[in-house]
Parts: C-alpha cells; sequence; structure tokens
C-alpha cells in the first residue's frame, strides 16, 4: 500500500518484487528530500534574511544538505529506473532518437518524454546549485575563489525560475502516475 498509488508496474505481481518496491522505496525518500529542498528555498529567496539572520542560515544550511540527499537519490533512482526500463543512460544525451515505438500507447510516450523534460530540468537545477555552492566547498578545503558578481546573479536566476517551471512538470508527471495506478489498481 502505497501513499500515493505511484505505479510503474503493469500487474500486481511486478508490484510484489524486491527490486520494484526498493525502487518505490528511493523514489519516495527522492520526494521528501526534494520536498524539504524546494520549501527551505522558496523560504530561503521570499523571506527577508533581515527579519531573522540565524534561521535564514540554518535553512540556507537545510537547503543545501536536502539538496545533496535529493541529488544523490536522484541520481541511484535515474539509474535504476533505467535498468528498469532497459534503456541506456545515454539516450538522455540524444534527445532526437526519442520517438514513439509502434507498439507504444500514446500516453506512454507522453510520459517518456516529460520524464525527458524532466531529467533536464533537474540537472540544470542542481548544475545551478552546485555552481552557487562551489565557493563556499572551496573554502572549507582552504582555498579561496570567488566568482563574479554576475556569474553569481545568472545562476540564482537560472536555479530559482527552473525550479518554478519544474513545479508543475513534477506534478503532472506524478499525476499521470498515479492515474496509470489508479487505473490498473482496482481496489
Amino acid at each position: 500500500m502505497s501513499f500515493f498509488k505511484l505505479t510503474i508496474a503493469e500487474d500486481k505481481v511486478e508490484k510484489q518484487t524486491e527490486g520494484y518496491q526498493n525502487l518505490m522505496s528511493i523514489l519516495y525518500a527522492f520526494i521528501i528530500a526534494f520536498a524539504v529542498t524546494l520549501m527551505s528555498g522558496l523560504w530561503y529567496h521570499l523571506v527577508p534574511r533581515e527579519i531573522n539572520w540565524n534561521a535564514s542560515q540554518t535553512i540556507l544550511v537545510l537547503h543545501l544538505g536536502g539538496g545533496l540527499i535529493s541529488l544523490i537519490l536522484f541520481v541511484v533512482y535515474f539509474f535504476l529506473h533505467q535498468k528498469d526500463k532497459e534503456q541506456p543512460w545515454w539516450w538522455l544525451l540524444t534527445p532526437w532518437k526519442l520517438k514513439k515505438e509502434a507498439d507504444e500507447e500514446s500516453q506512454h510516450f507522453r510520459q517518456r518524454q516529460l520524464g525527458h523534460v524532466l531529467t533536464w530540468i533537474l540537472l540544470i537545477i542542481y548544475g545551478t546549485g552546485i555552481g552557487m555552492a562551489l565557493p563556499g566547498l572551496l573554502f572549507y578545503t582552504g582555498k579561496v575563489w570567488m566568482q563574479g558578481y554576475y556569474t553569481t546573479q545568472i545562476l540564482g536566476g537560472f536555479h530559482f525560475w527552473v525550479s518554478v517551471v519544474l513545479v508543475p512538470v513534477i506534478f503532472i508527471h506524478m499525476l499521470w502516475l498515479v492515474r496509470k495506478g489508479g487505473l490498473n489498481n482496482e481496489n
């Protein structure tokens, strides 16, 4: 019994396998870590730091930690999901090869397209996040390196606005999974 009834499995037997259960556990852990990261990022961006500097720094550390955990879980989930779907990982680098197969349902093809877009959006978010955190991480290793002001502002803008775009995309992606699970599960 899952919380959202998210499913990629076709039948009840496939849902009972250990591999499928592990994949869903990683997905749920990613959803929780990503939600914490998203909410802490919105807090850090929208609440002025002058109100409470200590709380703002705590939220920033929570955002960085949640982002790191969700990045690790995303990488693990991505490779396990690709192994489950029997697709090579480099399909991500060749979007022009993403074509509808002859026996594939239209909704499944749209789901694959949306998954492709979702993966690229997440890669942009994680890349810009690492780019902004890099000077601070290097400082703790004893190296001082600062990016230019405009570079930091551009990275921050991409990080924020791509995150705003991510919310409806991930919501639609999850709703399709719920719909698919709801149609196949008549409990």
